[in-house]
């Protein structure tokens, strides 16, 4: 379907082996893509492909409407893609089913050049899929898990510390902070993720990450990364901590780093989904998209990178 007075087409994609995945493909409804660039948006957690507030439609249709091919979907399992026919653990699943979308737009729109756009635990998988397909050249990876820094700790223990009614709570004996400030610290010795992203069990989160950051910046991998301040127990404090937290990987241009700092996870107000897609759009239009054709080292690999 088209809006009416807007230059763009809504369809069904059904694509993967027997249809079984499904999704929602917005594109120009006049002028072709000529560029052929794509955009594939992902589930985050268990949510539909519509993503919270419907933040992922508004997405795909202003980008639609600036000539990019979009296309969200739900992973196998989800929404109204069917489950997984076979064994695989679900990361391979999920990131086996980026592979067959690619697949499907390459064949069926010439594309040939893809942007993975995820928030949370869909952030998460981009990264992992991305530095892997030479088809992707811009991951925009909305509050991924960040580990958690020195500075970190410092700022939450003082906002706290100057919250009035943690320390009226602490009088009644009803204080969370300490019990906040242990389950933070527990996440760091055990490597896991917070809530809705990968859990990072039986592995160390921060140099797998590391190493898949370093590869895509390595492959000329464009990223932007989105992270957003207005939260009770906050993922991220401060605007540098994506840096400080991978102080190892050598991002150089490749990385465009904004904070939302009155945002708060899911964009639930109408003017920071707005200003989302506004950076969102810009950003896929006024970025040059080059990968590299060198070829990356062996332990790049995905499956290397989740060895425990």
């Amino acid at each position: 379907m088209a809006g009416i007075g807007h230059k763009f087409v809504e369809r069904v994609a059904h694509f993967g082996p027997e249809k079984a995945l499904v999704g929602i493909v917005a594109e120009p409804a006049e002028q072709p893509n000529e560029n052929k660039l794509a955009v594939v948006i992902l589930n985050t957690g268990t949510i539909h492909r519509v993503g919270h507030h419907r933040m992922y439609v508004s997405m795909s249709r202003k980008l639609a409407r600036t000539g990019c091919t979009v296309l969200r979907f739900d992973f196998s399992g989800l929404g109204d893609s069917s489950p997984h026919l076979s064994d695989q653990p679900l990361l391979q699943s999920n990131l086996a089913d980026i592979g067959t979308a690619l697949e499907w737009l390459q064949t069926t729109r010439g594309v040939s050049r893809v942007i993975l756009v995820g928030l949370c635990s869909g952030a998460d998988h981009a990264i992992l899929y991305g530095f892997s397909d030479p088809r992707i050249v811009g991951l925009v990876l909305i509050d991924p898990y960040i580990p958690p820094t020195a500075r970190y700790f410092l700022d939450y223990l003082s906002r706290r510390l100057r919250d009035v009614r943690s320390w009226r709570n602490f009088r009644l004996h009803k204080s969370k902070l300490v019990r906040r400030l242990y389950e933070h610290l527990s996440q760091v010795l055990h490597r896991e993720g917070g809530p809705q992203h990968l859990v990072y069990q039986g592995v160390d989160a921060r140099d797998s990450l590391e190493k898949a950051y370093e590869a895509s910046a390595q492959a000329g991998v464009k990223l932007l990364v989105i992270c957003t301040g207005r939260h009770h127990a906050p993922r991220q404090t401060y605007r540098e901590q994506f840096i400080s937290a991978f102080s190892k990987v050598s991002f150089g241009a490749s990385l465009h780093l904004e904070f939302f700092q009155d945002a708060d996870h899911t964009f639930s107000s109408v003017k920071s989904r707005s200003e989302l897609d506004e950076l969102v759009t810009s950003w896929c239009k006024t970025t040059t998209f080059e990968r590299s054709t060198l070829q990356l080292p062996p332990t790049t690999d995905i499956a290397a990178l989740w060895t425990a």
